[in-house]
Order: C-alpha cells, then sequence, then structure tokens
C-alpha cells in the first residue's frame, strides 16, 4: 500500500486581498501554514521542526499545494488580455485576417502579459513556501507553465489551419505528475501555482488555471506515477485520496452568498459517474434531489471582478471529472474549524460540520 496523498486547493482569494493589486492576507497564510505543518507526515518536516513530533505518531497523509493567483497575477493577466485557455486580442473588433497581419504586436503585447503575469504569481508562489518553511515544512514551489514545453494554457479555440494539441498537454501533465511525485518521494512538499503559458500554436499566451492543474494532476496520477515490476505488473503506489479546495466562502450556494442574503449552503453533491450530472443530496435519507449538469447547476461560490480563470463554474467542471475518476472533493473555508477538520482527516460526516461541501460519486 503507498502513502496516501490529498492534493490541497488554496484559492488566491483565501490568502490575499483580491482588490489590492500583490496584497497579501497574512494571517490567513500563517494560519494555512500552520495547518499543513501539523497536519502533514513526518517525513516532510525540517530536521529543525519545532513541531511536537507526538501530533504525527499516527499515519497522515503527504499534501500536494495548488495556489491560485489571487491579487498576484489576475490582475495583470485581465490588464493584458489573458484568459484561461484563450487569449484576447487588443481590439476585438479586427476581424481574423487583420488579426493575422498585425501579429507581431499582439505577440509582443501578449508575450508582455504573459511575463508580467508569471512574475507577479511567482511572487505569491514565494510567499507561500517561505511560510510554510518558517513552520518547519521542506517546500518547493514548482512553477508549470514554461518548464514543461508540452503543458498549455487549456481551452484555446483553434485558429484555422490548426491542430489540436491535447494529447501534447496530456503528455505535459503526466510529466508535471512525475515531478511532483519525485518532490514527494524525496520528502519535499509540491507547492504548484495557476499560471500564465503559451498555446497550443506557441505563440500566443494564455492562463493554465489553478483548477485545471488540480483536475489533471488527480485524474491522470496513477498512470502517470505507477511504478511496475520486471513483468510489467504494477506495484504499490501512492493514491489520490481527497481533493480539497479551499476557498473565501463556506463551500457551494445555491447563490452567492456575498450578494445575496438568502443563499443557501449545499452540503452534499452527488456525481453519476457516467453522465457527469450534480444532484444535491438531501441530508435524512441521503437520496439525490435536483439533478443538473455542472454547467448549468444554479449553484454559486463567491466572484471577483478579476478572476480570469472561470470561478465556481471552472471548479465544478474540475471536481465531476475528478469525482468521475473515483476521489471525493470538497470544498471549503479558509479559517474555518471546519477546514482544519478535513485536513487533518478528524471528520466523519459533512453534516457534523458547520460548513463545506462533499462532491461524492453518487450511490445509484
Amino acid at each position: 500500500m503507498g502513502d496516501q496523498i490529498i492534493i490541497l486547493k488554496i484559492g488566491g482569494s483565501s490568502i490575499t486581498n483580491k482588490a489590492l493589486e500583490e496584497t497579501l492576507d497574512t494571517e490567513a497564510l500563517k494560519w494555512f501554514a500552520k495547518l499543513i505543518s501539523t497536519s502533514i507526515d513526518e517525513s516532510i518536516l525540517s530536521h529543525s521542526s519545532t513541531i511536537d513530533r507526538s501530533s504525527h505518531s499516527e499515519c497522515k497523509p503527504k499534501f500536494i499545494i495548488v495556489h491560485g493567483a489571487g491579487s498576484f497575477g489576475h490582475h495583470s493577466a485581465k490588464r493584458y488580455g489573458l484568459r484561461c485557455g484563450k487569449s484576447v486580442f487588443l481590439d476585438e473588433s479586427v476581424s481574423v485576417d487583420e488579426k493575422s497581419s498585425h501579429g507581431t504586436l499582439d505577440t509582443q503585447y501578449q508575450m508582455e502579459g504573459l511575463s508580467k503575469t508569471r512574475h507577479s504569481v511567482q511572487k505569491l508562489n514565494s510567499a507561500i513556501v517561505n511560510s510554510l518553511l518558517n513552520h518547519g515544512v521542506n517546500a518547493v514551489g514548482l512553477s508549470p507553465g514554461m518548464i514543461i514545453s508540452s503543458l498549455r494554457a487549456h481551452g484555446a479555440t483553434k485558429r484555422r489551419g490548426e491542430e489540436c494539441a491535447t494529447d501534447n498537454s496530456i503528455a505535459g501533465m503526466k510529466l508535471l505528475c512525475q515531478s511532483i511525485h519525485e518532490s514527494l518521494e524525496a520528502g519535499l512538499l509540491p507547492v504548484i501555482h495557476g499560471d500564465a503559458c503559451l498555446l497550443y500554436d506557441g505563440k500566443r499566451a494564455g492562463i493554465l488555471g489553478g483548477d485545471t492543474l488540480v483536475e489533471g494532476i488527480a485524474t491522470l496520477w496513477d498512470e502517470s506515477t505507477a511504478a511496475t515490476n520486471e513483468t510489467g505488473d504494477r506495484l504499490g503506489r501512492s493514491a489520490i485520496s481527497q481533493v480539497i479546495f479551499i476557498t473565501d466562502v463556506a463551500g457551494v450556494f445555491t447563490s452567492d452568498p456575498k450578494s445575496d442574503r438568502n443563499a443557501e449552503l449545499i452540503r452534499h453533491l452527488s456525481v453519476n459517474s457516467t453522465t457527469g450530472e450534480l444532484s444535491i443530496v438531501d441530508s435524512k435519507d441521503n437520496m439525490s434531489m435536483n439533478t443538473s449538469s455542472a454547467s448549468s447547476l444554479n449553484v454559486s461560490g463567491s466572484s471577483h471582478a478579476h478572476d480570469v480563470t472561470g470561478g465556481l463554474k471552472a471548479k465544478l467542471g474540475a471536481a465531476v471529472a475528478i469525482v468521475q475518476s473515483g476521489i471525493d472533493v470538497i470544498i471549503t473555508q479558509c479559517l474555518s474549524e471546519s477546514t482544519e477538520a478535513f485536513v487533518a482527516g478528524t471528520w466523519k460526516s459533512v453534516w457534523d460540520l458547520d460548513s463545506g461541501t462533499l462532491i461524492s460519486p453518487s450511490r445509484t
């Protein structure tokens, strides 16, 4: 039996002030780093860590941390017209043919946006790693977008004559999984960030969002990292046991809780493994109700004007794909006791906690 691994996606809006460019929420970041240090496998702690080792006597999981950009990256990405998996030209009224004839200016502008967006989000990555190091965790930052050549911004619309590069992008995601796996095996905590990178043509820029990274890592992990013996049989391996999205709201709501006082927290959503349809689960009899697709289900988290990565809709889409691969997903709130229970593994039922939304496979 291999190590159990939890993917933690910490939203950028949870640890930054998204309204103010490049502004950390230092208290939230300290809380997050402390939570990791007390919940992680002892092999990831530094030699000089002052964490009480007795609290690590039982088997604890390893973590893969993926973080969003928050106010470190979203502002510059929006300023330069970068979107999640799409490039936006300087003038949307210009025809496709005219855009092609003005490619040099467009490319220069996009590469400027890519450079500044990556520089900004790497500052946040460094701050998170630094906080984890200060809490005795051997964390290492991994910047995916420009290191792995075949890893591209997802969801790009093709121009005339372009070939789809989905297979190459999957290959790039598998290489990222292998790099993460090597870090974990070495006793390191990988901290990966959503990134600005090239599109499939290698000439335009786009955003590879953190939620997309989480989906790719979770769904491709087994086939990317499984060890085999001389006859090709799979050996015991590390496995993704859970994915936790830590956000700035208490979970998935029936409407945006920041603008609607009547918004209700949804505690449990189930996913049909075949169709991907989401259903709200009733707490009393565990029956599924209100079946809908992830794209049309009328539920909300919170939204921000500077978010260029798709917000809750993208998160739910990623969650559905992850659950269909057999992994439970939790959406929960930064700084909450419920999140502490989810991360530490001390919870038994989502209904026993004050907040959080569990997304799991349907029972029927």
